[in-house]
This record gives C-alpha cells, structure tokens and sequence, in this order.
C-alpha cells in the first residue's frame, strides 16, 4: 500500500515525537524536520509509508547520534506486558477455542497500554472476545495449519511481544511438530521488537528467533537479509503482524501471508473499505485495489 495524503502529517508527527525523546533543543529539530519534510516530498506517493519512514529514521539517527531513541519505551512496554502474561495466558487456555483467542489476542496488542490504564483488562478482552474480528479468515488458517509443517511470525511492536509469545505457545500445544520462526526488526527503528528487546523473556525455548537483518518498519524484500529471505520463501504459512508489515507485503498477494493488526489508522481503513477500528486477521487477496 503506498502513500496517501494522511500519511504525510503522521509520519511528520512521529519524526518530531522521535526528535522529542532525544533532544530539547529546537534547532536541532527545526533543522532535522527540514531534511524529514524533504524527503517525505522525495518520496512522494511511490512507495509504501514504511519504506519512507525508514529514511526518516535514519536521517533522525544519524544527525543526532542516537540509534534507539524508544529504548526506555519499549523496556516499560515489555515490563508492563509481561506483568500480564499469566493472566493472559490462562484466559486464553480457557476460552472454547484458544487458537482463535490468541490470535485475538495478539491482534489487539498495541492497545494493551489503555486498558492497563483504565485497570479493566478482564472487562475489555471479554468484549474483544465475544465481538471478534472485523474481518476474519482464521477457519482458513487452521485449515493451512493441518498442512503446514513451518510457519513464519514477523513481530512489529515492543510489548504486544508478550502476546505473540502466547500465540506461539498456543500454536505449539496444537501442533507440535510446527516449526516456528520469530522475525524481528535488525536495528532499532521506533519501538518495533529488536533482538535486544527479546532478553530475558524465553522465546528461544519455543521457537527460531531471526532478525529481517533491516530496520524498515516493515518488510522491504530487497533490505533484508539472505537468511530472513530463505525463510520467508520457505515458510509454509506467515503472520505478518501490524499494519506496517501489512503496508509493506500485501501488495505480494501471496496466499500464504495473513495479516494480523488492529484497523485505526483512517489511510488503512479507507484503503479495506472499513468504516470502524477493530481488529483483522485476513490473506492479501482480500485487500482493495489501489
């Protein structure tokens, strides 16, 4: 999915929220969102928003010496998270279809922090739960799974990582003999899940953690490393999770990817023909035509 016109105040925003949590000195910024603004219009409407915010980054990173600005963040969000993760865990497991809910699970991840916040955890996932997906093409991916023998899970934030770990589980306890790769980002781009993230909180006990060996916060095939492509072509099934994995792989309309993310972004909603948020868990044949 390439650029529309909404995208451009977002990824301008996000570069100056980036600016923020690394300096306070204005001209600084003002001479960073300049180069930011000009590559934005460089880009234009050709390319996929991740794609630019890769340049974006970079720019950030190189012009302020430092490379992970979201370090902290995403430290407190994994922190928060994993404070949840039985909980969690166990409200799937009792659930009549525990593959389904964890799916759910994982797709509404990046909402996690609100509902902390507003202490009702229970209350909000039971809705979540009862109302599904907006869109929903799970029954097709547990068909695939009975055939699969690998699958792919390409990772997106900090946090929501924590549920993915739930997902893989669950996945791992009803297909055992799945091979299961955990892809994430090579370098620190805002605060999607690094390697360094990952420290401490058993993933290599369930599953192949890789990296893409980039740091777009997406999938750009020609970026990524000869390993992460191996696998990528290889893999039997893939989730790719959150909408900048979506943005950037679902114009491959290959069968074998189903996108897992929670619709909020107006440019995305516009583009599937959706009126309201809410999570989705569907294949790329069924994106709108740009």
């Amino acid at each position: 999915m390439n650029a529309y016109p909404k995208c451009f105040p977002c990824q301008l925003e996000t570069a100056l929220n980036a600016l923020n949590k690394i300096t306070k000195d204005e001209n600084i910024k003002r001479g960073i969102m300049l180069k930011v603004l000009k590559i934005v219009l460089d880009h234009s409407y050709k390319y996929p928003p991740p794609k630019v915010f890769r340049e974006i980054m970079r720019t950030i990173k190189n012009s302020t010496q430092n490379y992970d600005p979201y370090k902290e963040d995403k430290k407190i969000q994994n922190q928060n998270m994993l404070k949840l993760y039985a909980t969690l865990k166990e409200k799937v497991q009792k659930t009549q279809e525990p593959i389904l809910s964890s799916l759910l699970l994982s797709g509404v991840g990046n909402l996690i922090d609100a509902v902390i916040k507003k202490n009702k955890i229970t209350k909000d996932l039971n809705r979540i739960f009862s109302k599904g997906f907006l869109i929903d093409e799970s029954s097709d991916f547990k068909k695939e799974l009975l055939k699969a023998k690998t699958l792919l899970l390409i990772a997106d934030n900090s946090g929501e990582v924590v549920l993915d770990k739930i997902l893989i589980e669950t996945l791992k306890w009803h297909y055992s003999n799945l091979k299961i790769f955990l892809a994430v980002r090579g370098a620190p781009v805002l605060n999607d899940v690094t390697f360094d993230d990952l420290e401490g909180m058993g993933f290599e006990d369930i599953c192949s953690v890789i990296s893409t060996g980039d740091d777009t916060p997406g999938i750009i095939l020609e970026f990524v490393s000869h390993e992460f492509k191996e696998i990528f072509e290889a893999s039997d099934l893939i989730i790719a999770k959150g909408q900048g994995n979506f943005e950037t792989l679902e114009s491959l309309g290959d069968s074998r990817i189903f996108f897992l993310f929670w619709a909020k972004c107006e440019a995305v909603k516009n583009y599937l023909g959706l009126r309201e948020n809410g999570p989705l868990f569907f294949r790329s044949r069924l994106c709108a035509k740009s």
